[in-house]
């Protein structure tokens, strides 16, 4: 174990060091803020991509920018409680929020569209990065019950470099991430490719109780009224490449046809659960 870095210049250094390439340095240092920011949220949990980093490690999972939240209070006290948290900081890490425009989907209620936060990070009183935090409304109690996880491989990588481990981090149910992408998936003009690795990885947790995973997609679909319960997935002419980006270097289908295959295959075991 290094001696913990005495700025933010020496932190990036230390990451460097530990790394082998750019697109390592980068999936490690973006890893790293996100859980820092994820020691300091209020009443949520964290979901999507940076979620089963957390819980599954950061070598057996796609690489993330966005830290994604789901809120278990009002937006604007949960935002206001994250401001405090940051300035207060940890283990010399501070940070403000700032906020951007959310997007405007078509199909999308204004009150469904994830909230977009810039969260801009310090290290010892010094800029060190930006964390894009996402903030969702809690849907169907899918911020009610946090599952707390740290995998073992992130915990390292913060002894390796002199800090503390990160305490666990309350995570969204697996079931409600499953329903989620199956939903993001099975959209009309989905561009939710990442979705399909992200369910090949959760579906090899074997304490997944289908019957469970079928409850949660009947409440959201029939929730958020978009379209019906048991879906269908179809691919779309520019999934290609975009699967092959995120399933890069993990051991999941490497066809995208295929992988659609096994989405469907999935949805039919779930509705037969």
């Amino acid at each position: 174990m290094m001696k913990r870095p005495n700025n933010s210049r020496n932190l990036d250094m230390a990451i460097r060091r530990i790394t082998e390439s750019e697109k390592e340095f980068v999936r490690y240092r973006t890893t790293m803020a996100n859980v820092v920011v994820a020691q300091m949220l209020p009443n949520g949990v964290v979901k999507g991509g940076t979620a089963l980093k957390i819980r599954f490690g950061n070598a057996e999972t796609r690489f993330t920018t966005d830290l994604d939240t789901a809120r278990a209070e009002d937006t604007d006290a949960f935002i206001e409680e994250l401001d405090s948290r940051l300035a207060q900081g940890w283990e010399g890490f501070t940070g403000r929020v700032v906020t951007r425009k959310p997007a405007t989907p078509k199909s999308v209620p204004p009150q469904y569209v994830m909230q977009p936060f810039d969260i801009k990070m310090s290290y010892i009183g010094r800029s060190w990065c930006t964390v894009q935090l996402e903030v969702g409304h809690n849907e169907i109690g899918d911020a009610d019950e946090p599952e707390r996880f740290m995998s073992r491989d992130i915990a390292n990588m913060f002894l390796t470099l002199g800090f503390p481990e990160p305490g666990p981090i309350p995570l969204m149910p697996l079931r409600h991430q499953i329903a989620q992408k199956l939903h993001g998936l099975s959209e009309p003009g989905s561009g939710r490719v990442h979705d399909l690795v992200d369910l090949q990885l959760i579906m090899r947790d074997e304490s997944i109780d289908l019957a469970e995973v079928r409850s949660t997609c009947e409440r959201l679909f029939s929730y958020r009224q978009a379209h019906g319960w048991p879906c269908s997935i179809n691919a779309a002419s520019d999934w290609a490449s975009i699967y092959g980006e995120a399933s890069d270097g993990l051991t999941v289908i490497q066809d995208v046809d295929e992988a659609v295959a096994w989405a469907n295959v999935l949805v039919r075991k779930i509705e037969g659960a």
